[in-house]
């Protein structure tokens, strides 16, 4: 049976710019899951986690900039957290309607044992790459700026018609 010029192990990358992003996000997405399937986190709670971890205390409106995710997403992540008891929270120093969001020590040993797992994964996919990971990370920002510009237009197109 001929699927196409390329063997079916191959994907298929001379359909668009969007189509390898879609291919290459759906393959990485199965690594995560693979890799972490016996650790506390998932592969979307453990990017949660590790936003806290590194860059905490944060309020919600800063983690979902900072995740480009929907604020309804990051709120159900948030309250999983708190159900498990891993998500602290404290009046923000400034703003009174905000909360500072911080991992609690049970909180901070899941995020751990999740990177064990998770630290070999990513330097096999680092030493995996044909070419430096600062530049891949360099042209992965690119494109997330051309993301945030190609929304932006469209947000304001929606907006004024």
């Amino acid at each position: 049976m001929v699927y196409s010029r390329q063997t079916v192990s191959e994907p298929i990358r001379d359909i668009s710019l969007l189509f390898d992003l879609f291919v290459t996000t759906n393959r990485i997405r199965r690594l995560i899951e693979v890799v972490l399937a016996d650790t506390p986190l998932r592969g979307e709670e453990y990017a949660v986690y590790s936003l806290l971890f590194d860059h905490g205390p944060m309020t919600a409106t800063e983690m979902r900039r900072a995740l480009a995710m929907p604020l309804s997403t990051l709120l159900d992540h948030l309250r999983v957290m708190e159900e498990r008891g891993h998500l602290r929270r404290k009046p923000h120093p400034r703003d009174g309607r905000a909360q500072q969001l911080s991992l609690t020590i049970d909180g901070t040993t899941e995020h751990r044992l999740t990177n064990a797992f998770w630290e070999p994964m990513h330097k096999a996919l680092d030493d995996a790459l044909p070419v430096p990971a600062d530049q891949v990370r360099a042209s992965l920002r690119a494109l997330d700026q051309a993301a945030r510009s190609a929304l932006a237009g469209r947000e304001q197109m929606s907006s004024a018609g």
